[in-house]
């Protein structure tokens, strides 16, 4: 009867928070990583004004980066975007320096496998891409333009739903051990291996992905980039792409550095991100991910790539999680006793 019950209370709460599955998990992802630092400083003062606190600093740990980027991103995005016109105003590309630049890569390219149509079969996959990157873009920036409520909306939602598992915590892990029926040890192991997990994903993820950003806005102003702020943000959204990342911004920047004549300043940036920014990649994400996460690199980049494919954006936590938890089911099953099957009477 206590399982049933406990199914009944679990099977409300998804029902009541269906239409917002991401800012569920998020909510109780952050929950899950920040309860010790809350038990910690709340046991002196009553839980109401513990709550109201947690509530309020999480609000502001989150609005606070989105008001300094749209501060500081905003004017150079718009200035981005009259620098992309004047440039294609220009006229560059029917210069005869830059169409006989552009013949010897043709010749160049058609000698590659696989790549005999040149230039055009490489701007043909290229066009593709962008055309699908474009369109992901223009629609997310039109919903986020006129979806300002729906931000607010899921903003609220989501300080609530960290603040209800915060302050209801002991009842979720009574909730939890009614439904999984596990011995107390047990649960604590896989409480304690989901909130490793989660915290190795957003130091690993997360913030290896702004210390990439910055570290390529400041080379992009070094290297007289227009806009180097807001290109740096685009290379933060992006890396934590496996495999490619930031290399979908600088490697574009390069060329045009290349093509408008800069060309030291192109090598230079080339490499700065090619060692630098690749190796905080290469050196910082594998370190924060395998410190909360007993897993193989190949593992932890296969599950974000195949949480990102089954979940979507939430995918980049919920991939690595589920892979962690599996490998600690796995643990315990190995240290449970084996059972022993009774042997069974011959058939008449």
């Amino acid at each position: 009867m206590a399982r049933i019950l406990a199914c009944l209370g679990v099977g409300a709460w998804i029902l009541l928070l269906w239409p917002f599955p991401v800012t569920t998990v998020l909510g109780m992802g952050v929950a899950c990583v920040s309860y010790p630092l809350y038990a910690r400083w709340s046991g002196g003062i009553s839980e109401k004004l513990s709550l109201s606190l947690y509530a309020a600093a999480l609000s502001v740990a989150v609005l606070l980066p989105i008001v300094a980027v749209i501060s500081l991103i905003t004017p150079q995005a718009v200035a981005g975007v009259r620098t992309l016109d004047r440039f294609r105003e220009s006229g560059w590309w029917n210069s005869p320096e830059t169409l006989a630049w552009f013949d010897s890569l043709d010749g160049w390219l058609r000698e590659l496998p696989g790549l005999e149509g040149g230039l055009e079969q490489l701007a043909s996959s290229a066009a593709s891409l962008a055309g699908s990157a474009a369109r992901t873009v223009l629609a997310g920036g039109m919903g986020l333009a006129g979806g300002a409520f729906q931000f607010i909306l899921e903003l609220v939602v989501f300080v609530m739903i960290a603040t209800l598992c915060v302050g209801n915590a002991q009842v979720i892990r009574a909730a939890a051990r009614r439904l999984t029926a596990f011995p107390e040890p047990m649960l604590d192991r896989f409480i304690v291996t989901i909130r490793g997990a989660i915290s190795a994903v957003l130091m690993g993820v997360v913030f290896v992905a702004v210390i990439q950003g910055a570290l390529c806005g400041v080379a992009f102003a070094a290297a007289d980039v227009p806009q180097a702020a807001f290109w740096g943000l685009i290379a933060a959204f992006v890396a934590p792409i496996p495999f490619v990342g930031t290399a979908l911004v600088w490697l574009p920047a390069c060329l045009w550095l290349w093509l408008t004549g800069s060309t030291f300043a192109s090598i230079g940036l080339a490499l700065w991100c090619a060692l630098v920014v690749a190796g905080a990649d290469n050196i910082l994400r594998p370190f924060f991910l395998k410190t909360g996460i007993d897993a193989s690199l190949v593992t932890l980049l296969l599950s974000i790539l195949c949480g990102l494919a089954a979940f979507g954006p939430v995918g980049v936590f919920a991939g690595p999680v589920l892979v962690a938890v599996g490998i600690q089911a796995g643990r315990e099953s190995l240290s449970c006793p084996a059972e022993k099957l009774e042997p069974q009477p011959p058939a008449a």
